[in-house]
This record gives structure tokens, sequence and C-alpha cells, in this order.
């Protein structure tokens, strides 16, 4: 990427901080390369962060050519399409010549401000996710021809052997459970399929639907 910043000279960069769809963290020391070597903008997207133990919002200040976007949505609040950006005031203010002047509609608004002020029945929820997040990782890494990478977001991606993505996907399907099939996309995602983390009753249901297909 530090090759390509310096041929091209990008206007603008978007990085996914969790990584969708793998889930991983990228190292913060290759942030900062990557911002330093950047004339242009760069867009860090933390719409996973809830579910990570890290953020790049605590270094922004040193940067005046990083953009944050958060959401509501992975707090549970998928329903209200909110999300925000935190950025330099200058920044900002080239956000606020072109937004519409009611681009957030007074019900969201409401909706928003008094969910946020229950943060702590979020904060349990995300707890929660996280927790079966790792209980989910660690009963996939027992299965045979299953191999889940660590993810610090609200999912796991997991590739299974060599030609079986479609057919596994299709087959918890017909059992009435709906996963992410990333198989079609090829390159390093063949064989690829990604979980949402449920609750704990949703994974089971998962866990013993994908033991079935692969019996």
């Amino acid at each position: 990427m530090l090759k390509v910043i310096e041929q091209q000279q990008p206007s603008i960069l978007f990085l996914a901080y969790p990584n969708n769809p793998t889930g991983n963290l990228f190292d913060s020391s290759a942030l900062d390369a990557i911002i330093s070597a950047s004339q242009g903008l760069v867009v860090i997207d933390e719409a996973y962060a809830p579910f990570a133990d890290a953020s790049f919002l605590a270094r922004l200040e040193g940067y005046d050519n990083v953009v944050i976007m958060r959401t509501l949505s992975k707090l549970g609040l998928a329903g209200l399409r909110l999300g925000y950006l935190i950025a330099a005031p200058k920044l900002i203010g080239y956000w606020d010549r072109i937004r519409l002047p009611y681009n957030i509609n007074s019900l969201t608004q409401v909706s928003a401000r008094i969910a946020l002020s229950h943060k702590a029945i979020f904060q349990a929820q995300t707890q929660q996710i996280c927790a079966q997040r790792t209980w989910l990782y660690q009963q996939l890494s027992a299965l045979s021809g299953i191999t889940p990478y660590p993810s610090a977001a609200n999912f796991i991606l997991f590739k299974t052997q060599p030609g079986q993505a479609d057919s596994i996907f299709n087959a918890l399907k017909a059992q009435g459970v709906l996963i992410k099939n990333l198989n079609p996309q090829q390159g390093l995602l063949t064989d690829c399929l990604r979980v949402t983390v449920g609750t704990e009753v949703e994974n089971q249901v998962f866990l013993r639907a994908l033991v079935s297909c692969l019996d």
C-alpha cells in the first residue's frame, strides 16, 4: 500500500478498523505509516469498534488528514440508520458545506438520545457478544475441516475444505440458518464463509447445523 500511495498519490483512502469481512485489526504502526505517507484524506471506518479493544480515536488529534467514521448500528440500533464522523474542525467545516440541513430526521435523533442515555445496557450486550465470539471461535477451531480466523468484530470468518463452501452454505440455509457466503468473491476469500455472532441459543443452533453439514 505504501508503494501504491507513493506512485498514485490517491486523494482519499478508506481503511476498515476492524476490517470487514476478515474481522482482523491492522497493526497500529502500519496505520501510522499509511497516514504519514498520504497527502490526501484517510478515512478510518470503525463501524465494529464496540467489539474491539482498539480505536484510533485517541490519536486523531495528531493528524489533520484523518476522519473516523462510526455507526450506532453495531450497538443494536441498526434500524435507526445513524452514523457519525469525527475529524479536525476544518474538515468538519467542509462537510457542513455539502450536507443537507435535515440529513437526520427528528425521530432518529430523539430515539438515539434516549438509547444513548442507557449506554450500560448496550455495553453489557456488547460484552455478551464478545464472550460468545470467544466461545464460538473455540468451537469452530475444534471442528475438522473448518479453519476460523481471529476476529475483533461481531462475526467470524472461517475457511472450509476446498470446494465445500457453497454446499455448506446451501445446507445451512435449508435448515433455516443463514450466514454469509464469501466464496463467490474468490481470491483470498475462496472457500470462506462468515457467521455473525448471535445469542447463545442462536450460536448453538448454528453449530449443530454446521456439524450436520460436515458429517
